[in-house]
């Protein structure tokens, strides 16, 4: 391979100042609203301190087993060492968005043996609905799985062992951030071997030798609980065949059209749409003058993670979202394996001018609607400021989860994404900041180190939603499907904090005979439990 030639002083200055634009918004704000961030928060609050608070030790314990998605529970609470809960999420947030796009820089840089600007135009899509989702180990493991496809690349021709023993210690890192960003490193390894072999002949010792960095990362998984939750969901092939079914025809209506503009999605669709447009506009152009370069080995990959989009479902062994990542990692590929020129220096100029304002114009109505997110929680903290440490504190929504309406159900509605993200899991300042009890803090054995302890552990649910504010009247199945802990709720819990309460119903936010009122705010009400 020929040599790279080094960045000129104006790329990285054009980087930097991209870094910082891109940056700027986490800087607006305590905590982002991002859908699950917070309970990732409570997590770390509790791996962090646990072993030395007393009030948190009656409730929650560390649960530590070899499972994946645990990258940050294994380096956030070092960092919490030096830097605050939320300083040190800041950090973690800086990460899932920068390395992603540091992936795409370099992964471009070594496969098309060139310095180009045209990667930093992935600027576009590191703010994308998966990071307003809040999934900071699969954006960190992503940004991991570009940057050992990278180096592997770079290694194609280098001896084996060099190349194999990098590899394998990337696939276990890899493996902790995320299995679907381990699954998208092997594929991309994968694919840059079938390319070779295309130019150069197969080799079976090649392919066996890819395998190799992956067999640590695959007894970990065959060790690993994944599984765990579905042992009462029978066994076997057909039974897998069902769950699959179900889980695919259960599809949110609408998210798989939706989600193709999953890289680009963020709180204004017409500038969304505008920046979805730009990139087809620029890729088509050059295609039509015969000035894109496409490497096959990413395409392939591309290809290969939009037709399975379709048939993927939105759950799959318990985890949500599973579908919704393909076309986020095609995404960050468009950048990656495609190198568009244009004739002219004005054409170019022109065309950097046009991404540079799209990515200033979404990053700006990013910080616009984070500007006054300190306010909220302020408003939030002084409506749950008379819990203390070890209440228990049922959390409800005025919505009905079954509504086909509810914000629950549209996940990729604006609304959702301003409403329900911000303040779906913002109950879990609950735990770190008073050290209480709500029953949706995330405790899967087969994702996350925590758990709850007795007699907390019969009102706790792993993973949920918050349920419906008129089941506390009305214990119907539905209800129950969504919240299995509430009956007898007057007796398990101390206080009832109620989402959004000027959305519900008339009546349903008074229960006048078992609630008495005692604070509330614009987005949150609190109700203490008449004994």
């Amino acid at each position: 391979m020929r040599p790279i030639g080094r960045p000129p002083l104006l790329w990285w200055i054009a980087f930097a100042a991209l870094a910082v634009l891109l940056l700027a918004p986490l800087g607006l704000t305590e905590i982002p609203p991002l859908l699950d961030y917070p309970n990732h928060l409570a997590r770390m609050d509790i791996l962090a301190n646990v072993a030395r608070d007393p009030d948190l030790a009656r409730i929650y314990g560390a649960n530590w087993q070899i499972v994946p998605n645990i990258g940050i529970d294994l380096a956030m609470p070092a960092l919490m060492h030096l830097l605050s809960l939320t300083a040190s999420g800041t950090v973690f947030l800086g990460l899932a968005l920068m390395m992603p796009l540091v992936g795409v820089v370099v992964l471009h840089r070594v496969l098309f043996r060139t310095v180009s600007y045209w990667p930093f135009a992935a600027g576009l899509v590191v703010y994308n609905r998966l990071f307003f989702t809040g999934f900071i180990n699969f954006l960190i493991g992503v940004g991991l799985a570009l940057l050992g496809a990278a180096l592997w690349y770079a290694l194609l021709e280098r001896k084996a062992t060099l190349r194999v023993g990098t590899a394998l210690v990337a696939a276990i890192v890899i493996f902790f951030c995320h299995l679907i960003a381990a699954g998208f490193y092997g594929l991309l390894l994968l694919g840059f071997e079938i390319d070779r072999a295309r130019r150069l002949g197969f080799s079976w010792s090649r392919l066996l030798l890819m395998l190799v960095p992956f067999i640590i990362p695959a007894a970990f998984y065959l060790r690993a609980p994944i599984n765990a939750s579905d042992a009462d969901q029978g066994h076997g092939l057909l039974n897998a065949i069902k769950q699959y079914y179900w889980a695919w025809v259960a599809e949110p209506p609408g998210l798989k059209s939706y989600g193709i503009l999953g890289p680009f999605l963020t709180y204004d669709r017409l500038l969304d749409v505008a920046a979805a447009l730009l990139v087809v506009f620029v890729l088509g152009l050059c295609a039509m003058n015969r000035r894109l370069r496409i490497m096959p080995a990413v395409a392939g990959v591309f290809a290969v993670l939009l037709i399975a989009y379709p048939i993927v479902p939105f759950t799959l062994m318990r985890t949500s979202w599973v579908d919704q990542r393909l076309p986020i990692l095609a995404g960050f590929l468009l950048f990656a394996g495609t190198w568009p020129t244009f004739p002219t220096r004005r054409t170019t100029m022109l065309m950097a001018a046009a991404l540079a304002v799209a990515i200033g114009a979404r990053t700006f109505e990013i910080a616009a609607n984070w500007s006054g997110r300190d306010a909220v929680l302020a408003d939030f903290r002084q409506v749950i400021a008379p819990v203390a440490a070890g209440d228990r504190v049922l959390v409800v929504q005025a919505e009905r989860n079954s509504d086909v309406n509810a914000m629950v159900n549209r996940p990729d509605s604006v609304r959702s994404m301003r409403d329900n993200d911000s303040t779906m899991h913002l109950p879990a300042l609950l735990v770190f900041e008073h050290k209480a009890f709500w029953p949706l803090l995330f405790s899967a054995p087969s994702k996350q180190p925590v758990k709850v302890l007795p007699p907390y552990t019969d009102l706790s649910l792993p993973e949920g939603e918050l349920p419906w504010i008129g089941g506390l009247a009305d214990l119907d199945p539905g209800t129950l499907k969504f919240a299995p802990y509430l009956p007898g709720w007057e007796k398990k819990f101390d206080w009832v904090l109620v989402m959004r309460p000027a959305e519900a119903p008339h009546g349903y936010d008074l229960l006048p005979d078992r609630l008495e009122p005692v604070s509330a705010g614009k987005i949150a009400a609190l109700y203490r439990i008449k004994k």
